[in-house]
């Protein structure tokens, strides 16, 4: 015979079972449709020193720098050309195609952008992050650089920008990061659950976003960890 809960357990059970569901509804309710707005990060447009395209989407993100750059916001385009699975095997079979960044070039040429006013970082990058550290290394060899606008996708603009916010303070020098995601996205981030890629865009993100925090509480612990192993005296 199978045991069955006393009588007055039930009773209890109940109340704090339906507690629980109601709690997770008003939650899902709340939150889920806020999650897509929780990705966009969107700053006022200030007159900066560069603009600076993330590479990952075409052609939405350079459509938006070549506009901010027109509208004299900044004076040079910047972008960090991404590693492409393939290439150097496509050019070993001697089929010159463009790649990327340069394709955005052409782009941002064809419409109105002087080619001198576009730097393109040869570094092969396969991440933000790794966008991130060759900005880096390019505005330590460029000191009068203090400030950047990072144009990408309405998606992405949180993350960039709390990635280059933690990469660039070891810089030495204060620099203004203004986040401008593109208008040309077409992410809706009201209703991002009833499409499937932007569903699948918000669930990425948020596991990024998580990975991107793990990552930081991490290197704390291991200064806090080399800290009181150099110096002892300090965790007494």
């Amino acid at each position: 015979m199978k045991k069955q809960l006393p009588k007055i357990l039930k009773h209890r059970l109940v109340p704090f079972v339906v507690l629980i569901l109601t709690a997770l509804t008003i939650a899902f309710v709340l939150l889920i449709p806020r999650a897509g707005y929780f990705l966009i990060t969107q700053d006022d447009l200030h007159k900066s020193d560069v603009i600076v395209v993330l590479m990952g989407s075409f052609p939405d993100r350079i459509l938006e720098a070549i506009d901010i750059y027109h509208q004299g916001y900044a004076p040079k385009i910047v972008m960090v050309e991404p590693f492409m699975p393939g290439y150097e095997k496509l050019i070993e079979k001697g089929i010159d195609v463009p790649g990327y960044a340069d394709i955005c070039v052409i782009t941002a040429v064809k419409l109105g952008v002087p080619s001198d006013d576009i730097i393109v970082l040869p570094k092969s990058v396969r991440s933000t992050q790794e966008e991130a550290n060759a900005i880096k290394e390019y505005l330590k060899e460029n000191a009068h650089i203090n400030s950047i606008i990072l144009v990408t996708s309405k998606y992405h603009s949180t993350r960039a920008k709390k990635i280059f916010e933690e990469t660039l303070k070891s810089l030495g020098r204060d620099i203004t990061i203004i986040s401008h995601p593109s208008k040309y996205d077409d992410f809706n981030p009201e209703k991002w659950w009833q499409s499937r890629e932007d569903a699948e865009k918000v669930f990425l993100e948020y596991v990024k976003l998580l990975y991107f925090y793990i990552q930081k509480a991490m290197s704390v612990f291991q200064t806090i960890f080399h800290t009181t192993c150099y110096y002892p005296s300090l965790s007494t």
